[in-house]
């Protein structure tokens, strides 16, 4: 089924009428411009794929996120931002009010708008902003209603950027709050010997504190990227990952997450590395060292200078998500390192997926070329686990074998 919906522009008689009568208009605008793009990198068909999404979405909002006598209109012909004029409150028939529009936005901002931002999914892989902003349409019969709105519509936009500062403000404060005062909790998953589920080592994965509204992995990191914060945020992951590692057994390898700047970082290299090592506790043996299979390609230079102050403590070397859509397997294997990591993606379903086994089996071929131990990541399944077992992979780990253990916070 097509959907159409019409300019504000298309409904000027009605609305002149309106405004007439009851003196006044909630307007609120979604502005969901972010996934123009679409258009330009995939074309029309694409985009009017996208717009037919979003007006179902808008559609089945209805009555549940604002109010079936509510008017939804575009801003303009093709476009996709979406203006919203708001009925009277049901009680007494008084015009919405500045705080009445606001809840409106908030509610919104929680309920739909995510749905919206989905609609732009597989065309734009991160997720697009969509902007929520709110005015009041006052009635002026000196005034084309067309110009009315227009202006009110400004005001919108510009209210719905004022909020995405504030929020963004907010944001940057929560993190670094979260960062003075080491509220991240490390979650040990562990990593097995997949025919005897012996274990090999733990990685350490690191969340927001509860209360920090960075609980996950995804929502931390996002905005430590955000913010121009992920060093500060990388630094305090390593060291609380290291210093929380008492909790898991002394023979057991730590493999730790880790940035491209580590390898700078003066809190991580000569004295000041061996004195925190004494007070972790941890054997300079017992890390694996865990980089992106995309930034190790991004800094090849710098890691091929500058690894070997590691390992010739002892620490080992692991590339992470290989596979994961970087052409780097050559610039990998001169590296040598001591673990490959097999991305999940390539992991899921490999049992059924052709495709899957083979870049598995090029992947298990280099590390067999190279002398470095091959783990597949994201195992979610008995299939999965019997299928890498078959293609002589030893290791793995994922919520199928063991979840991550967060233990106290």
């Amino acid at each position: 089924m097509t959907h159409v919906l019409p300019t504000y522009h298309d409904r000027a008689a009605e609305l002149r009428a309106q405004l007439s009568e009851r003196g006044s208009l909630g307007l609120v605008v979604i502005d969901a411009s972010a996934m123009d793009r679409v258009e330009g990198e995939y074309g029309a068909d694409a985009y009017e794929e996208v717009r037919q999404r979003l007006f179902r979405l808008m559609a089945e909002a209805r009555g549940k996120d604002y109010r079936a006598e509510d008017l939804v209109t575009l801003e303009g012909p093709r476009g996709l931002r979406f203006v919203l004029l708001l009925d009277r409150k049901r009680r007494k028939g008084t015009p919405l009010g500045s705080a009445d529009l606001h809840a409106v936005r908030t509610r919104l901002v929680t309920g739909l708008v995510p749905n919206l931002a989905r609609a732009a999914f597989p065309y734009m892989k991160t997720l697009p902003q969509v902007e929520v902003g709110v005015s009041l349409v006052l009635n002026n019969p000196l005034v084309h209603t067309e110009r009315l709105v227009a202006r009110a519509l400004e005001e919108a936009l510009a209210q719905a950027a004022h909020e995405r500062r504030g929020e963004l403000i907010a944001s940057r404060e929560r993190l670094q709050d979260l960062i003075i005062r080491s509220r991240v909790i490390t979650a040990y998953q562990p990593i097995l010997l997949l025919k005897d589920r012996s274990l090999l080592g733990f990685e350490a994965l690191s969340r927001g504190a509860r209360g920090t509204g960075l609980e996950s992995a995804d929502d931390l990191f996002g905005s430590a990227e955000v913010h121009g914060l992920l060093i500060e945020l990388d630094r305090l992951c390593r060291q609380r990952a290291l210093l929380s590692s008492g909790r898991i057994p002394s023979n057991a390898r730590i493999f730790v997450n880790t940035l491209p700047a580590t390898i700078r970082d003066p809190q991580f290299r000569g004295r000041a590395l061996i004195e925190f090592l004494d007070r972790a506790q941890v054997a300079p043996d017992r890390i694996v060292i865990e980089i992106t299979e995309k930034l190790v390609i991004e800094n090849y230079n710098l890691f091929r200078e500058t690894m070997a102050y590691f390992t010739d403590l002892g620490m080992s070397f692991a590339v992470d998500d290989v596979g994961a859509g970087y052409s780097g397997l050559e610039s990998i294997a001169r590296l040598k390192p001591h673990f490959l990591k097999i991305d999940t993606a390539l992991v899921r379903d490999v049992h059924e997926s052709r495709v899957n086994r083979e870049m598995v089996k090029a992947i298990i071929s280099l590390g067999q070329g190279i002398g470095s131990t091959v783990i597949a990541e994201g195992i979610h399944t008995q299939e999965e686990t019997d299928a890498l077992l078959s293609m002589g992979i030893d290791y793995g780990q994922g919520f199928f074998l063991a979840r991550p253990d967060p233990g106290p916070e």
